[in-house]
């Protein structure tokens, strides 16, 4: 590398200070002690995110590991080869948990996963998290919510035996912590850099700080979120890239802006590939926007091609300007590119119209003539100009829960119905509909369902054009719903 482009890099040196009067930074060798000093005309700061370990009991037990670095790596493989690992427990259900789930399930290990809050994966919304849970349940992972772990025990060998949390004991050969991570500003924050919002280093566009010529990049630094204008952190290495070659430019006397981020993700779930861009409905709602969403189950190409698979898309919009919040997208089937889309139609600002109209790629291997990114494009403009009334499957959850009274519609076929049916529903096949409109209590309101939320649609508007006012569909239907079936 120094042949190849004249440029030392020093492994195992860490930079201790940095002064910004002499513009110096001092930096200690690791191998021998040495101090060393180092002065700069401009300055890049990139020392990253670290993981947060908290202080609990029983923490620096054998067999306590966090995943950040190669090393980390190392040590966790080299124990799962040796066998003696029989019950592994990860502590937090983010995207990094979830990835090391697949891996030791794949590997025959008993894996249950611990997350504080009432979801896995806090980014998406509970309605598309629980799809995810669901699919996690399915291929042998327990998942505990709302439980949060108090200490670790170990046995005589001080290794880690038990996890202790708020509600349970559970038997653990190893555990793995993955809570997240914080930006690591401490060498900055000393040299007087200022710390924003977030607690990463505040830098403008052109990944400036405080400091004339030192910039910040990467996990360490803020950046602006492009739905809201306002400062967010997210720890991506797709960011940090784009940002190094933006402070690349202009420490070099160039000139480049970084305007933002999206918030864009994606992570394999076992056979699911979940993204998230943009905002949920939950953040929308916290920044003050008012909004609407939909839940539309689609194929990812043409449904006759062979390997044709389903996807899930949440897509949310403002009322007010009718643009795009974000989407949330999961399941078997090809879902970056949709992400992608919505990726761009966020930084251009489009509104739910305009994504409708977008002129995609079209050949059945790779899609379906009306892409599934426009289908639901075309479903929530509907229920933003008033032309149906949907419901998302956890209201009628919450509906359901609190013993509300209504009438949940089943209007599957006879077979599809007897395979399995949502507790409390009536079954009125959609074909028959029409015909036996009077068995139905016109002052009750009525929610109508199916696997997909085609023909729940369509039964809607039968009963709206039959003169019924209280009626609505579920939005995704059965593919969406999150719970068990009653058979």
């Amino acid at each position: 590398f120094k042949n190849m482009h004249n440029i030392d890099v020093l492994i195992r040196h860490q930079a201790t200070t940095i002064d910004t009067k002499d513009r110096q930074v001092s930096v200690k060798n690791l191998e021998n002690g040495q101090d060393l000093a180092f002065r700069y005309d401009k300055l890049i700061i990139a020392t990253g995110a670290q993981p947060i370990i908290l202080p609990l009991p029983g923490i620096s037990l054998e067999n306590v590991f966090t995943l950040r670095t190669i090393g980390n790596a190392i040590r966790i493989k080299t124990l799962v080869d040796s066998g003696k690992v029989k019950n592994a427990v990860i502590v937090g259900g983010g995207l990094i948990g979830l990835e090391i789930a697949e891996n030791l399930v794949q590997r025959s290990i008993k894996v249950t996963v611990v997350e504080l809050l009432d979801q896995i994966l806090p980014p998406l919304d509970r309605d598309m998290a629980l799809l995810v849970q669901k699919h996690l349940i399915a291929k042998g992972v327990e998942v505990i919510t709302s439980d949060g772990v108090k200490s670790f025990e170990g046995n005589v060998n001080n290794t880690v035996s038990k996890v202790i949390t708020g509600k349970r004991q559970l038997q653990a050969d190893m555990v793995i912590l993955s809570i997240g991570v914080r930006p690591n500003t401490k060498l900055a924050q000393d040299a007087g850099i200022e710390i924003g919002t977030m607690h990463a280093i505040k830098v403008n566009e052109r990944m400036e700080t405080n400091i004339p010529d030192i910039y910040a990049i990467g996990d360490c630094a803020e950046s602006i979120h492009l739905v809201t204008g306002r400062p967010v952190w997210i720890a991506l290495g797709s960011t940090a890239a784009k940002m190094g070659r933006i402070a690349a430019i202009n420490a070099t006397g160039g000139y480049d802006t970084f305007k933002g981020v999206t918030g864009t993700m994606i992570v394999k779930v076992f056979d699911l590939n979940v993204g998230k861009v943009g905002l949920s409905e939950r953040e929308a709602l916290k920044e003050g926007f008012k909004t609407e969403s939909t839940i539309v189950p689609a194929g990812d190409i043409s449904h006759y091609y062979p390997g044709a698979r389903d996807i899930i898309i949440k897509l949310i919009a403002d009322t007010a300007t009718k643009k795009v919040l974000g989407a949330q997208i999961i399941g078997e089937g090809n879902v970056d590119k949709r992400i992608d889309i919505i990726a761009t139609a966020l930084t251009f600002g489009a509104t739910v119209d305009q994504v409708s109209k977008l002129d995609l790629a079209y050949a059945p291997p790779y899609a379906m003539a009306m892409d599934a990114i426009i289908v639901a494009a075309n479903v929530l403009t509907n229920k933003l100009s008033g032309k149906t009334d949907g419901i998302l499957p956890q209201k009628v959850i919450d509906k359901l829960d609190k013993g509300e009274n209504f009438i949940l519609l089943d209007v599957r076929t006879e077979m599809e119905y007897m395979s399995g049916r949502i507790k409390g529903c009536i079954h009125i096949p959609l074909d028959k509909l029409s015909s036996r409109i009077n068995e139905l209590d016109n002052t009750t309101e009525i929610i109508t369902y199916c696997r997909a939320g085609l023909r729940a649609a369509q039964a809607y508007r039968i009963l709206k054009n039959a003169g019924l006012k209280n009626v609505k569909y579920m939005d995704g239907s059965i593919m969406a719903w999150p719970s068990e079936l009653e058979k």
